[in-house]
């Protein structure tokens, strides 16, 4: 009986690498985005950061300058459409099964060469690959975050720089200078297309002002340490209990006979006559 709990059990931990599903409900493409799966050859980041220096290159754009970061922000623009990007059932499923049932994202990746992986990225993934590219660079950012939105600024002479690849604002470089908005959200919604991000008040906030993070902060490392562990688990877990179904088995226990002694086995010894000499 116990053998074959552990086996079933086995086979339940198994079945879900089998399944390519996201179970945590993406969101389609709603063709109004800057989007072209085109760009779907983009990878990871070294790819990325590749395509960008070749459009900055032809465009005879400097790396260390807003301009090659406005260039990063179009590109990661063009790769995804909103929304998450999720772990599925066969990369992940302890993550993905994770963020079902206790609705905190367990399996929205980090990682900026898997969020690579998937045609879709959320606001705060989008940043994660801009912080990627701009760290390789050696270029200084920070998050900007708001009460329901995450973008990033960057750093040139001294100056900050808004970038938002998600939600793809309408703004010159002028701008997009940290002194000109001043961290003030409503002025930030009046760059935003209304037609298309119908949600601003609840994105931005009303009379609210963003949050600057940590310079060349890494987010998410605790995320990404749990998506990590738990992604190997998921493919070697059912190993686990067939191990144990397969070395199992029931000792039995030693028994001494008690028995009447007439039914206990006689050994006889053999007599030897004494000897004389």
């Amino acid at each position: 009986m116990r053998k074959a709990f552990l086996l079933i059990l086995s086979a339940i931990l198994l079945i879900p690498n089998f399944l390519p599903i996201d179970i945590n409900n993406p969101l389609p493409y709603d063709g109004k985005e800057r989007f072209l799966p085109s760009l779907n050859y983009i990878q990871d980041v070294r790819t990325l950061e590749s395509v960008v220096d070749h459009c900055a290159s032809l465009k005879n754009i400097n790396p260390q300058t807003p301009e090659y970061a406005a260039m990063l922000a179009y590109v990661i623009s063009c790769r995804f459409y909103h929304g998450f990007s999720h772990w599925k059932l066969n990369e992940n499923w302890i993550a993905a099964v994770g963020q079902k049932l206790t609705g905190i994202g367990l399996a929205c990746k980090v990682n900026a060469d898997d969020i690579l992986k998937s045609p879709n990225a959320a606001c705060s993934q989008q940043a994660l690959l801009m912080m990627a590219v701009l760290r390789n660079k050696g270029i200084s950012y920070r998050k900007v975050g708001f009460p329901h939105h995450y973008a990033i600024e960057v750093q040139f002479n001294n100056k900050w720089y808004y970038f938002d690849p998600n939600m793809e604002p309408r703004m010159n470089l002028a701008q997009r200078v940290h002194e000109t908005w001043k961290g003030d959200n409503d002025v930030l919604k009046s760059y935003y297309d209304h037609s298309i991000h119908t949600n601003l008040n609840y994105q931005f906030g009303n009379g609210q002002h963003a949050e600057l993070g940590i310079v060349n902060e890494i987010p998410a490392l605790r995320v990404a340490l749990f998506q990590s562990v738990s992604g190997y688990l998921s493919r070697f877990l059912w190993t686990v209990p067939l191990i144990l179904a397969v070395f199992s088995y029931r000792r039995k226990p030693f028994m001494y006979a008690i028995g009447p002694v007439n039914q206990r086995p006689i050994y006889r010894l053999p007599i030897r006559r004494p000897y004389y000499a």
